[in-house]
């Protein structure tokens, strides 16, 4: 089946939803270990931050992701599913094993010095990803079973199927299997990314409305915090309208958003796959040094969680087949057009 598939280029929108994700990502896990290491005091405001950014911030990634792959690939044969497959098995595999066993052996040789143990490298690797990287894991997956839609009903049939998928997860449903939990868990983020491309929604010029569904989302985040409420469905209720309102006041101030957005763009694989690798050491040197004081701790933590991963890519890029563990398929392509 032959269609037309559109010029990649690059969305502004997209670009900066996932450098709000990836800060939040990055701040999740960051004062996560700080109070877990007794650093920092786990008190209300963090209890109810901590809680409401796993309502959207991963989320926002899966969107993201089901947006491009909607707009930009065409999956819908054995062939093309093929071809879709060994690409992002390279793309999402190969920083996958890299930097899952790289944050394997650093926990496994500080293994007295970090908030969280980890099992043998096999069940890691294969049955139960530690994070950040379960989302490659995830991702993977639910590109084996996704097809791209080629119809607006293909899209509706494709909506209704994630969504029921995760109604079984939010009434208790699951399996045994971590992949397949996951994936039944997290479809339906994926396909809404595809639905707003395949519905053509606008995004844009929704300032007043993702203003209004974002005061609501925290009004109604600190009623439930308040209330000690715990539940799925409220929680995926809230991480949608979390999601509506930064997607749309992203796609209103798209065009006023500065330079630190665009610079940040680009390194946001790399700081969401090297943040825990930078700052876990530091928090360990520093308790080892005996620096205590929780406003260091913040300063030099955050500040390596970001600097640490740019400088890295940077001298990854500079060494060029060190970029393939990375973005494999870039080295991949470029290597070629070399040869050729």
């Amino acid at each position: 089946m032959s269609e037309q598939v559109a010029v990649r280029t690059r969305e502004k929108w997209v670009d900066d939803v996932k450098v709000i994700a990836c800060i939040l990502v990055v701040l999740g896990h960051f004062f996560q270990s700080m109070t877990k290491a007794n650093i920092l005091p786990e008190n209300d405001l963090y209890k109810w931050f901590n809680t409401i950014i796993y309502y959207f911030h991963v989320p926002l990634f899966f969107i993201c992701s089901g947006y491009l792959y909607q707009k930009y690939s065409r999956v819908n044969d054995f062939k093309s599913w093929k071809k879709n497959v060994a690409k992002k098995a390279l793309a999402l595999g190969v920083p996958y094993v890299i930097f899952s066993t790289a944050t394997w052996v650093l926990k496994t040789i500080f293994s007295g010095s970090v908030n969280d143990q980890i099992g043998g490298l096999g069940d890691t690797l294969l049955l139960h990803p530690t994070s950040p990287y379960w989302y490659l894991y995830a991702l993977f997956f639910i590109f084996l079973i996704t097809p791209t839609f080629s119809t607006v009903k293909m899209a509706v049939v494709g909506l209704a199927i994630a969504a029921l998928a995760k109604a079984f997860i939010l009434t208790g449903g699951g399996t045994g299997i971590y992949a397949v939990s996951i994936v039944l868990a997290n479809e339906i983020w994926f396909v809404l990314g595809m639905s707003v491309c395949a519905f053509n929604v606008e995004l844009r010029g929704k300032k007043l409305q993702g203003a209004v569904i974002g005061l609501l989302f925290l009004g109604l985040s600190v009623a439930v915090h308040i209330a000690g409420i715990k539940n799925l469905t409220v929680s995926f209720v809230l991480g949608v309208m979390a999601c509506i309102a930064v997607i749309f006041l992203v796609a209103a101030y798209e065009e006023k958003t500065g330079k630190v957005m665009g610079f940040l763009a680009k390194y946001t694989m790399p700081i969401f796959l090297m943040h825990t690798l930078f700052a876990a050491p530091t928090r360990a040197v520093l308790l080892k040094a005996g620096v205590t004081n929780a406003a260091a701790h913040v300063v030099l933590g955050l500040g390596i969680s970001f600097v640490g991963p740019i400088v890295a890519a940077w001298v990854m890029k500079k060494t060029k087949y060190l970029e393939f563990f990375l973005y494999p398929n870039k080295v991949i392509k470029a290597t070629s057009k070399c040869r050729n």
